[in-house]
């Protein structure tokens, strides 16, 4: 277990989002999920998220995250239930595990020519390529609810961001025998990315 200092929450966060909305089989699908929650889609396939975030200087914490997350309904709620996280700060790793039940594993983000690679100790994972979208002449804000299985029930964070939504953003690709194999091959339903974006986490 890494143990290391975590500001309290809600953690105020500043950088560039960019995030992506994928079509799978239901039986494709990532858990845990809560108790009695229900994966969002249709018929045989769901929604399944991506984000990859820069967190830069100048919030509470500075690093870099991949977020993989299953839309779902649970009653009357509805929110993401983050099945895997990688970061390269051991305090978001604790932090998002000890105050939020994020399952979050340590990664390593490199650059290079415009192409970012993500990997963890077993491997590759994912790797972007950033391709500037065409800008929304607004700020946008985004309410969010994770809704995190924690060993004894059900863990209900809230967040909250704005930013300035550019449609497209990265290109995706994750290795077929990677952790992320599910999606190899696949093209996103849809791409955006928040710049600017202003998050707080854990309201």
């Amino acid at each position: 277990m890494i143990e290391a200092l975590y500001p309290s929450p809600p953690w105020r966060l500043r950088g560039t989002v960019r995030a992506a909305l994928w079509r799978v089989p239901r039986t494709d699908l990532p858990g845990p999920l809560p108790d009695g929650a229900r994966p969002l889609g249709w018929g045989r396939s769901a929604l399944l998220a991506t984000v990859q975030a820069t967190w830069e200087p100048g919030g509470d914490l500075a690093y870099a995250e991949l977020v993989v997350a299953v839309p779902v309904r649970l009653g009357q709620r509805i929110g993401l239930a983050i099945t895997a996280a990688w970061v390269d700060s051991a305090a978001s790793l604790a932090g998002g595990r000890a105050l939020w039940a994020i399952p979050k594993r340590l990664g390593r983000f490199e650059m290079a020519a415009g192409r970012t690679e993500l990997t963890d100790a077993q491997g590759p994972v994912a790797g972007f390529t950033d391709r500037p979208g065409r800008a929304l002449p607004l700020r946008l804000p985004v309410p969010l609810r994770m809704l995190q299985p924690d060993g004894t029930g059900v863990r209900t964070t809230r967040a909250a961001a704005t930013g300035r939504p550019r449609l497209g953003g990265l290109g995706w690709e994750f290795p077929p025998d990677g952790p992320l194999a599910l999606l190899a091959g696949k093209r996103p339903l849809l791409t955006l990315t928040l710049a600017d974006a202003e998050a707080r986490f854990g309201l």
